[in-house]
């Protein structure tokens, strides 16, 4: 995930996997390739040439699904996150107002317990939650924290604020595992912990 300023304050969050999708088509390409050549020489087995169609076909699924690419401008002037992104193969894009969104999350999945996996999620005001990246990405460093950092500081969130009234919003919807996620991630608490901090707010 990658973060560019222009000069007149504009954000532009992109995300671009097709270089990982490239080395999955092309790993493809050398199985299916192998295993016509065992079809022409006929000397290797039928077991040998369903496990090469059999990897082909799952080296064409994963670079398929791991196929996404997005493009959200945060623009300071018109108040306004223009966007797009396609996932697999599905295409979506839009429009939202700074004042439609409630929050601006780091969410990481349950039991990531190694190196981190993120991914950026906008809360908006209808409830619907529009994420950055349909999947979460590896961030040892920290780079999608502080991409998210910097994309509250020029919505004008403040963090604390924000993501306490999405824990809140997510627990009067019985959403009580995403609440836990998210105070374990903002707030580095364990999983414990985390339990603990949202059986008391919800009280």
């Amino acid at each position: 995930m990658r973060i560019n300023e222009h000069g007149d304050g504009t954000l532009l969050v992109t995300y671009d996997s097709t270089g990982l999708t490239t080395l999955m088509l092309a790993a493809a390409g050398v199985f299916l390739a192998v295993a016509g050549y065992d079809v022409m020489i006929g000397a290797r087995g039928t077991e040998r040439i369903v496990g090469l169609l059999g990897a082909s076909a799952t080296c064409g699924l994963v670079a398929l699904v791991f196929l996404e690419r997005a493009w959200f401008e945060f623009a300071p002037r018109p108040q306004v996150v223009t966007w797009r992104r396609r996932w697999a193969l599905q295409q979506r894009s839009g429009s939202i107002p700074f004042s439609s969104i409630v929050s601006v999350l780091v969410e990481r999945p349950l039991g990531d317990d190694g190196t981190p996996s993120r991914r950026i999620t906008m809360r908006i005001a209808s409830g619907e939650v529009v994420p950055i990246t349909v999947g979460y990405r590896p961030d040892a460093d920290g780079a999608v924290l502080q991409i998210a950092s910097r994309i509250r500081a020029l919505l004008g969130h403040e963090v604390e604020t924000t993501h306490l009234s999405n824990v809140k919003a997510l627990i009067a919807a019985g959403r009580t595992m995403d609440a836990i996620r998210v105070l374990r991630e903002e707030e580095g608490l364990s999983l414990t912990d985390a339990k603990r901090r949202v059986d008391e707010i919800a009280r």
